[in-house]
């Protein structure tokens, strides 16, 4: 099966809601984020950035995002739902290793403890995907460094960004996105905010991506002609990286 169908099986095994999973468009129009903060997210993601992505309840979304984040990768990057991290051996092809979530459940794709751990060191071989319960970084930090994981803190302090959604009545929101600072010690400063008052979203990254401009007018299109299917977005985030 040629990469392309098999990511979009991937991230189709993902979906908890039925009928079709959503795409960045469906987001965007939904108010979750911006065409700018999508656009961001695209560059830093075709850069080769790992990501979680976090809400305390459950419900709120952030599969959905993570399954958004998913479409974004290039198309030679395999994705890998990894329900045994110690059988997997060096990668053959680029490859972005998924967790569904890091939790105590017994589903697909849940990974826990010692498990979690291993998922978290796949990151020095390829990058990482997940989704947790958590409301802040100092909670990602006590989840996934505590006892019941135990991560190990340089690899914690690598995966280069982490997505908190929260819902305020019927709107379901990105809250905020953190950057890793790149130290060996887990360092995540805000680089997108969701305002309340306002509800809008303020970008304001540590640094701006590379074809951060064509990756903000590629969304914008995507939104502009109503590209809601995932795989035709992921189709045209193929031809991006072309």
């Amino acid at each position: 099966m040629d990469t392309f169908r098999g990511n979009l099986r991937e991230i189709n095994s993902l979906n908890q809601r039925g009928g079709r999973m959503l795409s960045v468009v469906d987001l965007i129009e939904d108010g979750t984020l911006d065409v700018a903060v999508a656009g961001w997210l695209l560059a830093r993601v075709a850069q080769g950035a790992s990501f979680l992505c976090a809400a305390g309840p459950g419900g709120v979304g952030k599969t959905t995002l993570m399954a958004c984040l998913l479409s974004f990768l290039p198309p030679n990057e395999r994705i890998r739902t990894v329900t045994d991290p110690r059988a997997i051996g060096a990668p053959a092809e680029p490859t972005c290793y998924l967790c569904h979530e890091i939790g105590a459940g017994h589903w697909y794709g849940y990974l826990w403890a010692e498990d979690a751990a291993e998922f978290l060191a796949l990151q020095r071989q390829g990058r990482i995907a997940a989704s947790l319960h958590a409301d802040s970084p100092r909670e990602v930090e006590a989840q996934l460094l505590g006892p019941d994981v135990g991560a190990d803190e340089a690899d914690l302090a690598a995966i280069d960004l982490v997505l908190f959604m929260v819902r305020a009545g019927a709107r379901r929101r990105v809250s905020a996105v953190f950057e890793a600072v790149g130290s060996d010690t887990p360092d995540f400063r805000r680089a997108v905010a969701w305002r309340r008052a306002s509800d809008d979203f303020a970008l304001e990254p540590r640094r701006a991506p590379e074809r951060l401009d064509e990756s903000t007018e590629l969304v914008a299109r995507l939104v502009a002609e109503h590209v809601r299917a995932l795989e035709d977005v992921m189709a045209a985030v193929t031809a991006f990286y072309a």
